[in-house]
């Protein structure tokens, strides 16, 4: 892994790779064609949701555990900030690479693909079904919430009540001034800017939110995957007929199988290369936060998740193996995906930029120590 970063580092800095010709089209055939395809294949076609053996327990761990963290990162950045501030936080602590990076530890750890390629995409369902869309709801409302103050700052300091209506219908798509003049307190807070939960649950409840969330989520290819993974496989239609394994099997769809799985080998090396490509063209900006507050997100998401997950894993009774897949997996760094995402909202690419290349870099002492630990404790012991 980390040599396929480091190759991708070189190649960005003599130039074989340019960041703005290569790292879009890079990330768009990963994200549009690769990940989906590789989604499909393992969740759809190598994965029968009605056998017994099948790891519900284990997609509870990571949805429980992102919930967790969300109620975490509303308690804490909510003090000093807004809902900018809760996304990025939450976007820092479990954004995982549960795929790019949790496919290939799950298969070095275990010794088999086919175990890494399962174990990363069920640690990814819960990103995409549930904290996605969330995520999404944070950051919209982030940048109305911005609009909003930024209009308070530019409005007149006598008080809403006399402001006339079209001075206070001025800015009817950033934050209506309230008219039916509410108690004096909440004016007092529209005038100086100041952030309500009042305010926070009218902008969560806009219908204009919710059309971009969902315009947003319609063209996310990795979430149409895992929809049809799901179809797949819960109408039996992959495991039955698409699955060289299974007694069933249609030589004629053979083809489906292994494009889909020809394609979704691409995206760990092709994803890492570019992250490489793109921390290479981010020189220092890659380090623009406090010493202090890298080493608390460090310690936050490369040993408390993973300790919550431990303990998850635990309470949920996973058995040995899934269970140590669960730990590794939550102890691996976020995704490039979620500077993407803030690059998009303008809103904390310093702290999740530092978050990747100080996770990425200290992947390999992470995990081992992990793996040191678990069989100093015996705890998830496998051959």
């Amino acid at each position: 892994v980390l040599v396929t970063i480091c190759i991708g580092v070189l190649m960005g800095h003599f130039e074989i790779l340019d960041i703005k010709s290569f790292l879009p089209q890079a990330t768009r055939f990963v994200f549009n064609v690769a990940l989906p395809l590789h989604i499909i294949n393992g969740l759809g076609i190598g994965v029968d949701f009605y056998d017994d053996t099948f790891l519900w327990r284990f997609i509870c761990v990571f949805l429980i555990l992102r919930i967790i963290a969300l109620v975490f990162s509303f308690v804490v950045a909510t003090k000093k900030g807004g809902l900018g501030d809760v996304a990025v936080m939450w976007l820092a602590l479990t954004w995982i690479s549960t795929i790019i990076l949790g496919g290939p530890i799950s298969a070095a750890v275990f010794g088999d693909p086919s175990k890494g390629q399962t174990y990363g995409i069920l640690a990814a369902i819960s990103s995409f079904i549930f904290q996605l869309p969330f995520q999404l709801v944070l950051l919209e409302c982030h940048v109305i919430e911005k609009d909003y103050i930024a209009a308070a700052e530019r409005s007149s300091p006598e008080p809403l009540d006399h402001v006339p209506a079209t001075d206070a219908n001025a800015n009817n798509d950033v934050e209506e001034a309230p008219n039916d003049q509410k108690d004096q307190q909440n004016n007092t807070n529209i005038q100086e800017g100041k952030v309500t939960m009042a305010h926070w649950m009218e902008w969560v409840c806009r219908r204009s939110v919710w059309k971009r969330i969902f315009f947003q989520l319609s063209r996310n290819a990795v979430l149409w995957g895992i929809l049809v993974g799901f179809f797949l496989s819960l109408t039996t239609i992959g495991p039955r007929f698409l699955n060289q394994k299974s007694e069933e099997y249609v030589a004629g769809l053979g083809w489906i199988f292994m494009t889909a799985g020809w394609l979704g080998a691409c995206v760990s090396p092709i994803a890492l290369v570019t992250m490489g490509v793109w921390m290479n063209a981010q020189g220092k900006r890659l380090f623009r936060i406090p010493i202090m507050s890298a080493l608390l997100y460090m310690l936050s998401k490369l040993f408390l998740v993973p300790l919550l997950a431990l303990g998850l894993a635990a309470g949920l009774k996973l058995d040995d193996e899934s269970g140590r897949a669960a730990v590794l997996i939550a102890a691996l760094p976020i995704s490039l995906a979620s500077f993407s995402l803030a690059d998009r909202y303008e809103i904390g690419e310093a702290i999740l930029s530092e978050n990747i290349a100080l996770g990425t870099i200290l992947i390999l002492p992470t995990i081992l120590l992990w793996s040191i630990v678990l069989d100093a404790l015996d705890l998830f012991p496998i051959s």
